[in-house]
């Protein structure tokens, strides 16, 4: 199945890119999809998103479509799907 991964703020500079598409087998998790990411990229994008254990890091923010998932929720994903990854934003 094809997803889409956006990358916001911090994460997107991490990225190099703004998005991208991936290639995932059928019924695929958005768990699965972050750590199909931060292997094929590694390097600052992986230490950003996940941590040793290979969990979402407490600083990453992770949605599915517009609706905010929580690390510990399994989500199978549909073809289709929008995963956006960022970093919270911070002004003042």
């Amino acid at each position: 199945m094809k997803i889409r991964v956006e990358y916001v703020a911090q994460i997107r500079d991490a990225a190099g890119c703004p998005n991208e598409g991936l290639d995932l087998p059928a019924g695929s998790a958005v768990q699965d999809a972050v750590r199909a990411v931060a292997r094929a990229r590694g390097g600052r994008l992986a230490t950003m998103l996940l941590d040793a254990a290979g969990n979402l890091n407490p600083s990453a923010l992770l949605f599915v479509g517009d609706e905010q998932v929580e690390w510990t929720d399994v989500r199978p994903l549909r073809d289709g799907d929008t995963v956006t990854l960022m970093s919270p934003l911070a002004g003042g």
